[in-house]
């Protein structure tokens, strides 16, 4: 499947425009201020999206559904951005199309972000949402928790948490170009240098140093990788094969297979870091979701 020229445009505007920026300690006050203006330039949505404003244990989140939605389901969003930046509304493009082609309300949280709220801080604020969910009687094997990026990473970490605590655990995991390994190890952290757009090296340490200061790396609730992963749920990993991040999806995605868990591992040519957040500007982002949504679906039954 050859790349849609939307998306050729966006790669190319990505690798000149986006990735100079992201080499090194990150500017948090700007890079939170150009998240804002990106939300101000997102394509309207589909009129029978409702979107509310809602608290969940008492943090801020959207609640994104369509008019048919099911009320006794759930997908928690947990945003990308580094563990410093992003937000439920920034994520809009994946949320409202996640609501619309899964029948499922989206419930988009607004987690404390570091520097100011380190791990475990914006974990903390995950697992309380979660707990908030069943709290309203929606049972566990109904829900759904999907993240992005860094919200990919508190997915995984949610779900070793819940584990970790006997609580019960949903019925499907989403992981877009997630991170799971915090010590950075895997071989497409170097091998992929050339071909991510959009991720540099020392951008990533320094997003792990301040998310994570001073703290073993290896801790399974930092890094899902290390974590022992028996028994979580059925399990959607989307990726670019050219991405730093490849690996972080693949050596989880094995473990977890071996495991016995059922595992698909969705792996894109030639697109970038996290693409579905573009899903206003590049089909391959919509394609991407419509896809996520039948796993879900076939794994949240009525």
């Amino acid at each position: 499947m050859s790349m849609s020229v939307q998306a050729s445009q966006m790669k190319n505007m990505i690798r000149v425009n986006i990735q100079p920026a992201m080499n090194g300690y990150p500017d948090v006050a700007a890079s939170r201020a150009q998240v804002d203006a990106m939300v101000n330039m997102q394509a309207p949505m589909p009129q029978d999206v409702q979107v509310e404003s809602i608290q969940l244990a008492g943090i801020s989140a959207e609640r994104l559904s369509m008019p048919a939605s099911r009320q006794n389901a759930a997908i928690l969003y947990l945003h990308g951005g580094g563990w410093y930046s992003g937000n439920a509304t920034a994520l809009r493009p994946v949320t409202w199309r996640l609501a619309k082609h899964s029948g499922i309300a989206v419930y988009a949280i607004n987690y404390r972000l570091a520097p100011e709220h380190p791990y475990p801080a914006g974990l903390d604020d995950c697992v309380q949402a979660y707990m908030a969910l069943l709290e309203q009687d929606i049972p566990a094997t109904s829900i759904v928790v999907a993240g992005d990026s860094s919200g990919g990473d508190l997915t995984f970490a949610l779900a070793l948490r819940l584990k970790a605590a006997n609580k019960p655990l949903p019925a499907v995991l989403v992981g877009i170009s997630p991170n799971t390994d915090l010590t950075l190890s895997g071989t497409s952290f170097t091998t992929n240098v050339d071909s991510d757009v959009m991720l540099t090296q020392d951008y990533l340490r320094a997003l792990v140093d301040m998310y994570a200061p001073q703290t073993d790396r290896t801790n399974p609730f930092l890094s899902p990788l290390y974590g022992d992963v028996a028994g979580l749920p059925p399990t959607y990993f989307l990726v670019s094969a050219d991405e730093l991040l490849l690996d972080d999806s693949t050596r989880l995605a094995e473990k977890m297979q071996k495991a016995g868990i059922s595992v698909t591992l969705d792996i894109w040519p030639e697109l970038w870091h996290d693409w579905t957040t573009m899903s206003d500007q590049v089909p391959e982002g919509v394609q991407a979701i419509e896809k996520i949504a039948v796993f879900i679906a076939t794994h949240i039954t009525k």
